[in-house]
């Protein structure tokens, strides 16, 4: 399924198509095969920094662990690699913004959508990469039944 963005994917190729009739923005050229078959969009690429044109993202080869438990089993997806991007970049934001102002970084990231769209295993992903030694990482289970008096 995927993590739910603010756009979620049925609507993604009508924002595309948006974006290519008005902006005129210079956009990765995409097929029209490649738009249905492959249902791609703007979403599915960056930019490359070195070249700045666009490209894919890129999902890296995923290695199995040693100990290969099937309930636990995390396998990095476009969706996946994307939110960890952002998160990543946000983590690394100033802690101040602006002295004059006297405006504190903010690196909160919360991720928002449905029911089995991947939120928890985005953020476990993505903690996985702390160095253990510098960060800790404590993991508090929600559900729709969860109330804030609970909390």
């Amino acid at each position: 399924m995927g993590l739910r963005w603010c756009i979620p994917n049925e609507d993604r190729a009508r924002f595309h198509k948006e974006i290519l009739e008005k902006a005129g923005a210079p956009l990765p050229a995409i097929s029209a095969a490649r738009q249905q078959t492959d249902k791609e969009t703007i979403f599915d690429y960056c930019v490359n920094y070195e070249t700045k044109g666009w490209k894919l993202w890129e999902v890296p080869e995923w290695v199995p662990p040693k100990r290969l438990i099937f309930s636990q089993l995390l396998i990095p997806t476009g969706d996946s690699i994307r939110a960890d991007y952002i998160m990543e970049k946000i983590a690394n934001l100033p802690l101040i913004r602006h002295k004059g102002r006297h405006e504190n970084g903010l690196k909160n990231t919360l991720l928002v959508g449905g029911s089995g769209t991947a939120k928890t295993s985005v953020a476990i992903i993505y903690s996985n990469k702390f160095d253990s030694d510098k960060m800790l990482f404590k993991r508090i289970n929600f559900s729709s039944a969860t109330q804030p008096r609970n909390f």
